[in-house]
């Protein structure tokens, strides 16, 4: 597992022009925080810095990019990052990708804006309302822990609806699950850490999309390799 992770981790970074093609990677989501800032300057007059950073999660480009080094390693298939081509089918596979994510975490998220919705208002209702913001984020952590081999199987049998069958997801995880377990908290953990640097005043916010697409690859690497064995 240690030889797996040291490889999945030096994975983004190896290969001919590696740098071009994160820098892309981290450029289109640059780009799109630089565009929602504007957006959000235009509506309420003040550019929403501190938020910005999280709208890389709909980066549908390097999301399809992501996904496409998930459908390669899955199949044995990538030695090195691709190329950056095919950039509509690359957007394609980036909101399939972002519509099997967003199925798993819609009702987690919705317990959680309505725990923030009844915290605000404080008094008698703030206890409520930090006990379902926990609710959410604990479900929300749960059902992330079966987007990766969502998606596997996704790619496997090239329907979407293959990414929606517990049963049948839970089968794969078991064949794998010490080593699909340590990935996921191991990425878990990793993110949580590295979100730490988007909390960095203006300069976080111009590094994080570089950082979240780097630890992406590498989730997306180290779960092809695991995943594949359950296929």
């Amino acid at each position: 597992m240690q030889l797996r992770i040291r490889a999945s981790a030096h994975f983004p970074l190896a290969g001919v022009d590696w740098p071009r093609k994160l820098l892309i990677g981290g450029a289109t989501g640059l780009l799109l925080e630089v565009v929602f800032m504007g957006l959000a300057f235009l509506v309420s007059e003040e550019a929403a810095i501190g938020i910005a950073p999280l709208v890389v999660g709909l980066n549908f480009p390097a999301l399809g990019y992501i996904l496409q080094v998930y459908r390669g390693t899955l199949r044995w298939e990538v030695g090195a990052l691709p190329e950056w081509e095919n950039w509509p089918g690359l957007i394609r596979s980036g909101l399939t990708a972002f519509g099997v994510g967003l199925a798993y975490e819609i009702l987690p998220i919705l317990v959680l804006l309505v725990g923030l919705s009844v915290l605000v208002k404080g008094g008698v209702f703030l206890f409520l309302g930090m006990v379902l913001m926990i609710l959410g984020i604990l479900a929300g952590v749960f059902m992330l822990f079966f987007v990766p081999m969502a998606l596997a199987k996704h790619i496997g049998e090239r329907r979407i609806e293959a990414a929606f069958h517990p049963f049948v997801l839970w089968d794969g995880i078991k064949m794998v699950l010490v080593e699909y377990m340590g990935a996921y908290f191991l990425s878990l953990g990793s993110f949580i850490l590295a979100s730490l640097v988007a909390l960095i005043p203006y300069l976080g916010p111009l590094v994080w999309p570089c950082v979240w697409f780097y630890l992406m690859l590498v989730q997306a690497r180290l779960f092809g390799e695991i995943c594949a064995k359950a296929a």
